[in-house]
């Protein structure tokens, strides 16, 4: 299957993101050769062991990007696999990967809006909330400073945004399945 370069980079990014830079270095060969290719290809290829090509390619199965058949050598009677990338995934892998960040930007958004903090405003030390305020006397932990109240209204603002861009985006998406 033909691929276009911004799919192609799209693919590879989110590839080293997930699964780290030997994996994207095995789909890149992989995007590069037309049909199968056996991990000792890759590995030749690549100049890298072949347990570490398999390692990757099990990475690329899991991920749903890459699929593989089997047959029995006649001679050895060993398996030999031909693996095959599947770039057309790479959509609802980006896809999976946002809704997770917005799972996560939104429990962040509840947790800033569901509490109340206080800092003494030194670099190096940390906001706390009410609660942990309250048992620390409001004295800061690392410098001993008092604690006043911290407005997070500002990070309340861009993590709403966040969400709202993210929601729009997975509502485009989900216009075009």
């Amino acid at each position: 299957m033909a691929i276009n370069e911004v799919d192609r980079q799209t693919l590879l990014n989110m590839v080293e993101d997930v699964a780290g830079p030997e994996v994207r270095e095995v789909a890149i060969v992989l995007l590069t050769h037309k049909g199968e290719l056996t991990d000792e290809i890759i590995a030749e290829e690549l100049n890298i062991k072949l347990n570490q090509v398999r390692k990757a390619l099990y990475r690329l199965h899991d991920l749903e990007l890459a699929d593989f058949r089997r047959i029995r050598d006649k001679t050895t009677g060993w398996f030999i696999f031909y693996w095959k990338l599947y770039p057309e995934k790479i959509s609802s892998l980006v896809s999976t990967k946002q809704k997770n960040v917005l799972l996560r930007i939104q429990s962040r958004l509840g947790y800033e809006e569901g509490n109340m903090f206080f800092s003494c405003l030194t670099p190096g030390c940390n906001r706390v909330t009410f609660q942990t305020a309250m048992e620390q006397d409001f004295i800061c932990e690392v410098c001993e400073k008092r604690l006043e109240s911290y407005d997070n209204a500002r990070i309340i603002s861009v993590l709403r945004r966040k969400v709202d861009q993210l929601e729009e985006i997975l509502r485009i998406k989900q216009k075009h399945v």
